[in-house]
């Protein structure tokens, strides 16, 4: 195929509006010489088809480099977002972010680990591996939670909550044994949480 842009008699640095007025004055030259007689139509015709084709590709391109360009900045935001609890506003950000890259997929496995969702956490740190096998950081996430998960937690069959996971208060010594003991493992287990997911990010 040719060269889609020399089809139109342009080249790649041409902006989306001047390829696009390109485009229509040569398809209304094409439209009207292909029902002209003989091999002046035929060859009307061919040009058409040749100009519809080398459009889909330009339109394509055009797509891609918007896209690109979309998202100028780095998860910086994101993270500060998650360390602040608002993981809706970081998700925000996350969705519109079209270029998923393994840090995307790294960023969103941390959303979803704050809200508890352990298997998308660890579905989205594979899916960061695949974008990315020889980055340690996204290995040794991947390996921390995979322990976790065969801890024995069952967090990860649960559907994920826009709110942080609770903080729970020492209640005072005059509650039953078995209600202090219930709050010290409760405890336990938030901080155990906590801190891996705070090693998810640091590694």
């Amino acid at each position: 195929m040719k060269d889609p842009y020399g089809v139109l008699g342009l080249d790649r640095n041409a902006t989306p509006e001047v390829l696009k007025a390109k485009y229509d004055e040569l398809h209304a030259i094409y439209s009207e010489q292909r029902f002209k007689s003989g091999e002046e139509g035929n060859e009307g015709a061919r040009k058409l088809q040749e100009l519809e084709e080398a459009w889909i590709v330009i339109c394509a391109n055009i797509d891609h480099a918007e896209s690109e360009s979309a998202w100028h900045g780095d998860y910086g935001e994101v993270d500060e977002l998650i360390r602040r609890g608002k993981y809706n506003e970081a998700q925000d950000i996350l969705d519109g972010i079209s270029d998923r890259n393994g840090e995307w997929h790294y960023m969103q496995a941390i959303v979803f680990y704050k809200r508890e969702w352990l298997s998308e956490s660890k579905t989205q740190l594979e899916m960061a591996l695949r974008e990315d096998p020889n980055n340690k950081k996204y290995r040794a996430s991947l390996d921390k939670l995979e322990m976790a998960m065969k801890g024995g937690s069952s967090s990860g069959d649960r559907p994920h909550t826009a709110e942080p996971p609770p903080t729970y208060v020492e209640q005072p010594q005059s509650q039953p044994a078995d209600m202090s003991n219930c709050l010290s493992t409760c405890c336990c287990a938030y901080c155990l949480t906590d801190c891996l997911c705070n090693a998810m990010r640091c590694c």
